[in-house]
């Protein structure tokens, strides 16, 4: 399959995914935005992938290159029917695609956590009830669209993940982040200060938690992985 996965920074990509792609033989194709949204095309594009990025849902209206994001997942989602995966502001950018609302959340969330899962959703299926994950997100997705469904919640975050029509998928945490990830996202101006303006001095070992995570985060990425794959091939 030819996968588009929209970036909102060159470090800022599918991480620990990548490795599973390549090992099934899939191509991702990277586009950064947002000097390259203008130019993105879903021609011989066989799925969606939209990840994290710093900027807001309702900033669109000032960004005019993420005003035609949203207009690339509808076409992609609503008219050309294709497999969609998002993770963190692409979860939220799902959501107000399809007409759901995203708001500021009434706490952030950042730092290793845990999410519940909402009864036995096939997409966190080889999963534990509590699988643990890397938050980090001051805005939430407040009103799923009509039609979606919760797949799973945290004590903070109602709406931690979600499904609409059968293969839109779309999740709040940050399930590609590894400690090589996060180790390239510090390379983006002002990243590292910004993580530790919300988690003060759990900063100093976060690259080594996340690394002795790894076996457990890597389990989750797997069973995400092909979950979404089973949601359009079986």
């Amino acid at each position: 399959m030819r996968i588009l996965v929209i970036q909102h920074s060159d470090k800022e990509h599918a991480g620990g995914f990548r490795p599973l792609f390549a090992r099934d033989g899939h191509q991702l194709i990277a586009c950064i935005a947002p000097d390259e949204i203008a130019n993105a095309d879903l021609n011989g594009i066989d799925g969606l992938w939209v990840l994290g990025g710093p900027m807001q849902v309702w900033e669109a209206g000032e960004l005019p290159w993420l005003a035609r994001e949203i207009d690339l997942i509808r076409e992609a989602v609503l008219e050309r029917k294709l497999p969609y995966f998002g993770i963190c502001l692409g979860h939220q950018l799902l959501a107000h695609a399809l007409g759901g609302e995203v708001a500021p959340a009434a706490k952030p969330e950042v730092g290793f956590m845990h999410v519940e899962k909402r009864g036995n959703p096939p997409m966190f299926d080889g999963l534990p009830e509590k699988p643990g994950c890397f938050q980090w997100h001051t805005a939430e997705v407040s009103r799923v669209p009509a039609g979606a469904e919760i797949l799973a919640s945290s004590a903070r975050c109602a709406i931690q993940a979600m499904i609409w029509g059968g293969t839109a998928h779309s999740v709040q945490f940050h399930a590609e982040l590894d400690s090589a990830t996060l180790a390239g996202w510090y390379e983006i101006d002002n990243c590292e200060e910004m993580l530790r303006e919300h988690i003060g001095g759990d900063a100093d070992g976060i690259l080594d938690d996340l690394a002795a995570a790894e076996p457990a985060l890597a389990r989750v990425r797997e069973s995400l992985y092909q979950n979404w794959f089973a949601s359009f091939t079986r």
